[in-house]
């Protein structure tokens, strides 16, 4: 019964994670304007960043769920904490970027264009 548990939990664990919406070329095209220069690549790694680092203590935040200006101002100040509890600088500038990009890039994305808010 203990085993049955578990596994349930990882599963519904594992589902709930799965919420965020998966970077396409459209979302990079979206913001092409805002962000020249930008891949699909560096959109996959601010959500591997995201995943890797904000994900292990704000579960199952969406980057839909803050305004651009709020995510502009939490995200320094939750890498220069992320970094001071590592002990190190775990999030380098260039991270930290690429994670704010992201952000800003899947905030809006899924949304038809009434629903967004401009970047």
């Amino acid at each position: 019964m203990k085993k049955i548990s578990i596994i349930s939990t990882l599963v519904i664990l594992c589902s709930c994670s799965a919420k965020l919406i998966t970077p396409t070329q459209s979302d990079v095209d979206r913001v092409s304007s805002n962000y020249p220069g930008y891949t699909l690549a560096d959109l996959n790694q601010g959500k591997a960043i995201f995943i890797k680092n904000c994900d292990e203590c704000h579960k199952f935040k969406k980057p839909s769920s803050q305004s651009e200006t709020e995510w502009q101002e939490v995200v320094p100040e939750m890498v220069a904490k992320a970094n001071k509890k590592a002990g190190s600088i775990i999030i380098d500038a260039k991270s930290q970027e690429q994670l704010l990009k992201y952000l800003l890039t899947m905030r809006t994305a899924g949304k038809t264009d009434t629903e967004k808010t401009p970047l």
